[in-house]
């Protein structure tokens, strides 16, 4: 008999990106699992999810208002997360960046967390994460003392023997050993290869990225005007209006939205270079563009140090700043780049490298 999966994941409600597309890997290895989140937007998510059975937390019932905005969720995470149900399951697999990882298990229950990163805003972005928000010190007292009691619940949560960790990089791994003083087995994430060799090379940057202030996508639009070279921001999100802002009058900077799965491949492979400006805990988007023969310019921080090699396969700047980033691609125009080495380093993340690695380190046979 084939064993129950369960799958839990902490939001399929607003954002779909890397860590989502993360997940539609894994559900591919077990396609018969159920789907446990904490919200779940079936508009949005029920084409991704096709054949699996999905089931959101009590914060389903929350006004609409509310469940757009995650940080006011927050004095409600750990009841959603205690009212998943994992009875009558013989595997959970947790795939978290930072709540549903404390799922409560049945006895014996075996939980392996794919984790994207440990609770940001409770370690290691604390306490700017909340600095960052508001400057009201009442508001400040109150959401102190609920971190505080997030960070308790877990710290402790991720002390049981039934959960195994699994990190997407060495940088996640570090913070686990930090935070949880917890080992973790490494398995990078799948990368969906272009379909196409590499194009002709046109002269623009590119990012491609969901639009959110913490991408630092404003200094990309900086550099690029104060050089006067052309800039191709793909992707959309709640940071689009003050970037455009940022780049208004500017006839260098071009933003063109969500686009399709082609035209995307189109961008990253005709550009000269793709721009990376966030710290990120892996970094899809940069493997994608390695994929279609294009280099890499990324602050030097996060997980691209797992993945990407100075002056082979990108470069690197220190500090988020134009001078330094303006330097990187001063530096970047100068190398020749070998696109064969490019793509060739993309494919150590195909995703049936990802579902070797992920048998080996787990033990569970696949059920694809």
């Amino acid at each position: 008999m084939s064993q129950r999966v369960l799958i839990a994941y902490d939001w399929l409600n607003v954002k779909d990106g890397g860590g989502e597309a993360v997940l539609y890997q894994v559900l591919k290895l077990y396609p018969e699992a159920d789907v446990q989140v904490l919200l779940y937007n079936d508009n949005k998510f029920s084409q991704q999810l096709q054949g699996h059975k999905v089931r959101a937390s009590w914060l389903r019932f929350l006004p609409g208002w509310v469940k757009q905005r995650p940080h006011w969720l927050l004095p409600f995470v750990r009841s959603a997360v205690n009212s998943l149900d994992t009875s009558g399951y013989d595997l959970v697999v947790a795939v978290s960046s930072a709540w549903v990882k404390n799922i409560r298990l049945q006895p014996d229950q075996r939980c392996i967390v794919y984790c994207y990163s440990p609770a940001r805003m409770l370690w290691d972005s604390w306490p700017q994460a909340m600095t960052g928000r508001t400057q009201n010190q009442l508001a400040q007292f109150f959401i102190t003392r609920l971190a505080s009691r997030l960070r308790l619940w877990d710290y402790y949560s991720s002390q049981s023997k039934q959960y195994e960790y699994i990190a997407i990089s060495q940088t996640v791994a570090n913070r686990i050993k930090k935070f949880y003083q917890r080992e973790a087995t490494i398995v990078a994430p799948p990368v969906v290869q272009p379909p196409t060799l590499a194009l002709p090379k046109q002269d623009y940057w590119v990012i491609v990225s969901v639009l959110a202030a913490y991408k630092q996508i404003d200094l990309a639009i900086k550099t690029c005007h104060k050089r006067k070279q052309k800039l191709v921001i793909v992707g959309d999100g709640p940071d689009r209006d003050r970037l455009e802002d940022i780049a208004a009058g500017s006839q260098y900077v071009r933003f063109v939205g969500r686009v399709s799965e082609a035209e995307k491949w189109r961008w990253l492979g005709q550009a000269r270079g793709f721009i990376f400006c966030s710290i990120e805990d892996f970094g899809i988007a940069p493997i994608e563009a390695l994929a279609c023969g294009t280099p890499v310019i990324a602050l030097h921080d996060g997980g691209l140090a797992d993945t990407i090699i100075s002056g082979r396969t990108g470069l690197f700047f220190e500090q988020p700043t134009v001078n330094d980033l303006s330097a990187a691609l001063n530096e970047a125009e100068t190398i020749v780049w070998d696109q064969t080495s490019l793509r060739r380093a993309a494919r150590r993340y195909k995703p049936q490298n990802f579902r070797a690695a992920w048998q080996t380190a787990t033990g569970v046979e696949q059920l694809s």
